[in-house]
């Protein structure tokens, strides 16, 4: 029980840091922050999941990207893009892109944990 707490958190302390991460790297060359963190963490939080679980890695993985999904669908689904130079017209405009590059995230995070397991198994 011990471990599946620790890897919990592992993947809370995943989400924060690679959210923050994604959302600064993202910024820093002048692209909208929220889709980069929402990508940046759904990766993160797939992947930990399946590194951090003791046991049934894959499947955790799995939950944690459906987890995600739907929690990411609860707070950013739909929301509307900033008010840039970038944007111009679309500022305020309701879009699915924060949505999407999260999921995005956590299915590359997902096909990294397959490839995680073909590896482990050779």
């Amino acid at each position: 029980m011990k471990d599946w707490f620790l890897a919990v958190l592992a993947i809370f302390g995943a989400f924060f840091i690679a959210g923050l991460a994604g959302s600064f790297i993202t910024d820093y060359f002048g692209l909208w922050h929220l889709p980069g963190a929402g990508f940046a963490a759904a990766l993160a939080v797939v992947v930990t999941a399946y590194v951090a679980s003791p046991s049934h890695k894959l499947r955790s993985s799995f939950v944690a990207l459906l987890v995600g999904a739907f929690v990411a669908w609860v707070f950013i689904e739909p929301y509307w893009y900033p008010e840039t130079a970038n944007y111009g017209d679309l500022a305020y405009q309701p879009t699915h892109l924060p949505f999407v590059a999260t999921l995005a995230g956590g299915v590359l995070g997902l096909l990294s944990a397959f490839l995680l397991r073909s590896r482990a198994a050779a």
